[in-house]
């Protein structure tokens, strides 16, 4: 028994010997790298859940008593399965309690164990949808193509944005207007390939970012040239509105002249939407 603990102890000592070693030889170090990717994929997820979202509430903006995200949350079986899956997996049955476990699991935990929660969100969430759809004679959902928002890290962040222009998308995921737009921003990114990138940085999870953009509120957009501030806004906008904004912005405006709403955008709070 001593001389096999013994052998497990040169093991991981040649172990982090040679970790060690691709690091002084500039070689990637594979747990850094999953660590990358792994935000990535998570920056992924949460956009097209913001997306699915968007689909649901949007022609709401609530979910008053009476309305049909209401009616299907209270009274559809299956949805009302689907909703409990998902609370089970943060350990929370009642649905806002599930919520606001989410969102703060979701601001610190690892990708890896995150996502079985964020599938059963999804699941949730098409269930809510198609039941919406049959209350309100929408007929059944159409495909979604492939997302064309660029998906940042504090890794990625300043080589994507130090050239060309870029929209930055400083979101999070209990912000119900930053899901709203999501939408918005997915048209601005296909319509406008080549002359404009859009970027979605998932904020609470990069606070260095937030920290060097000054980001009080969400959303945050920051209008980004060859890696500098144009100029940002911190609110819903639609569509046309946004594209009105980015032309307007790009004759010579600094961000000392940034574009700031009177009803301005969601404060940070503790983890609730």
């Amino acid at each position: 028994m001593k001389e096999a603990a013994i052998a497990l102890l040169f093991l991981a000592l040649a172990g982090c010997g040679s970790a060690g070693a691709r690091a002084r030889h500039g070689q990637p170090d594979p747990v850094a790298r999953d660590e990358v990717v792994g935000e990535m994929r998570l920056g992924e997820e949460l956009h097209r859940l913001d997306l699915l979202e968007a689909e649901i509430y949007a022609p709401f903006r609530s979910a008053a008593p009476g309305h049909p995200v209401d009616r299907c949350n209270n009274g559809d079986s299956e949805v009302m399965s689907r909703m409990l899956a998902f609370g089970l997996s943060v350990g929370k049955q009642e649905k806002k309690a599930a919520d606001r476990k989410y969102y703060a699991l979701l601001q610190t935990g690892n990708p890896e164990e995150l996502f079985p929660a964020i599938y059963l969100r999804r699941y949730y969430l098409q269930g809510l949808l198609e039941c919406v759809r049959d209350l309100t004679g929408t007929g059944p959902r159409q495909a979604r193509e492939g997302h064309h928002v660029s998906i940042l890290t504090t890794s990625n962040f300043d080589a994507a944005t130090s050239h060309g222009l870029v929209l930055v998308d400083f979101t999070t995921h209990w912000c119900a207007p930053c899901k709203l737009m999501a939408p918005e921003l997915e048209k601005l990114a296909r319509e406008h390939r080549g002359e404009l990138r859009v970027g979605r940085l998932t904020a609470d999870r990069h606070q260095e970012l937030i920290d060097r953009f000054e980001i009080t509120t969400f959303p945050t957009l920051i209008l980004l040239k060859d890696g500098d501030e144009v100029a940002r806004l911190d609110k819903y906008h639609t569509y046309p509105e946004l594209l009105k904004w980015i032309r307007g912005a790009l004759p010579g405006r600094s961000s000392s002249q940034s574009e700031h709403s009177a009803q301005g955008g969601e404060a940070p709070t503790s983890g609730s939407e």
